[in-house]
């Protein structure tokens, strides 16, 4: 299934009143789901590749905590990688100072790698994933202390 098609999928899918669709294939999945809010979510086979192509920037949603912590979430669905390439050193460590806009991890999605930047000034102070795990939409990732 190429991109159009999934996209083609997803459009009929988000105009249909079914609220869960499932498919799986050989080396291919997807499922979609609808909330309230009408969230869709995606999931494709985990692939790990060593050159991104095109790097987008994602802005990471945040949610301001009653402490000085930030929690920094996954804007999308995919493979979580804390860093460029597996031979490289990570974005970040627990201890990291962090200014707004750096980069923080990357989130594959559709073989498209997203950088995840610092919504704020801090220090790492929580990491919640490993390396080369799934995350979901709206999955805490990361916590900064202001």
């Amino acid at each position: 299934m190429d991109l159009r098609q999934i996209k083609n999928l997803m459009k009929e899918f988000e105009d249909s009143k079914i609220h869960k669709l499932e498919i799986n294939d050989k080396d291919f999945s997807i499922r979609l789901e609808k909330e309230d809010i009408q969230t869709v979510a995606v999931q494709q086979p985990m692939v790990q590749s060593a050159q991104a192509q095109s790097v987008p920037v994602v802005n990471a949603e945040i949610e301001e905590v009653t402490s000085d912590y930030t929690e920094v979430k996954a804007p999308l669905v995919g493979t979580f990688y804390k860093s460029p390439s597996p031979d490289s050193d990570a974005f970040v460590s627990i201890g990291s100072k962090v200014s707004k806009g750096d980069t923080l991890f990357i989130v594959e999605a559709m073989k498209v790698m997203n950088e995840i930047t610092s919504p704020v000034n801090g220090t790492v102070r929580v990491i919640n994933i490993s390396d080369s795990a799934m995350v979901e939409f709206g999955q805490v990732i990361m916590e900064i202390e202001e």
